[in-house]
């Protein structure tokens, strides 16, 4: 996987995560005003995802997974 910063039409920057094959797994849910922000994003993403915890939609955590 990897990650991929773009630049919108609207001059705005935006991170795409993305498999081997290229297809979009996720993308930043907000728009950053210059590049640098875009990076620092990334870095938060890429710091505390692996300490992230599975939940459904009614609250109830899976373990494991």
């Amino acid at each position: 996987m990897r990650f991929v910063v773009l630049m919108e039409m609207n001059k705005r920057w935006v991170w795409e995560l993305r498999s081997a094959e290229g297809t979009t797994i996720c993308r930043s849910a907000m728009s950053y005003g210059d590049r640098d922000m875009a990076f620092k994003a990334i870095q938060e993403v890429r710091g505390r995802a692996n300490r992230a915890l599975v939940f459904d939609p009614l609250g109830t955590l899976y373990e494991g997974v």
